[in-house]
């Protein structure tokens, strides 16, 4: 299982600081939500959604941040 960061309108997967790709496979894997949440929050990414990608598509899925909500878990953590 693979926890990536996908642009909502461009579809493109966060690679590195900075840089994008379309190839799930090349995306950053974040291994948590909350580290993926983090990394949103701290680069100012706001129309981005969690992907969570398994071996076997089928069960891929994808989860809004709501800006919100990122903040306030970083702050619960602190």
């Amino acid at each position: 299982m693979k926890i990536l960061l996908k642009h909502t309108r461009t579809q493109l997967y966060v690679r590195d600081c900075g840089t994008w790709t379309a190839n799930p496979i090349e995306a950053h894997n974040f291994q948590h939500s909350q580290n993926a949440m983090d990394y949103a929050r701290e680069h100012n990414l706001t129309a981005v959604q969690i992907a969570v990608r398994f071996i076997d598509a089928q069960f891929d899925e994808v989860f809004p941040i709501h800006p919100a909500h990122a903040a306030t878990a970083h702050v619960a953590r602190a």
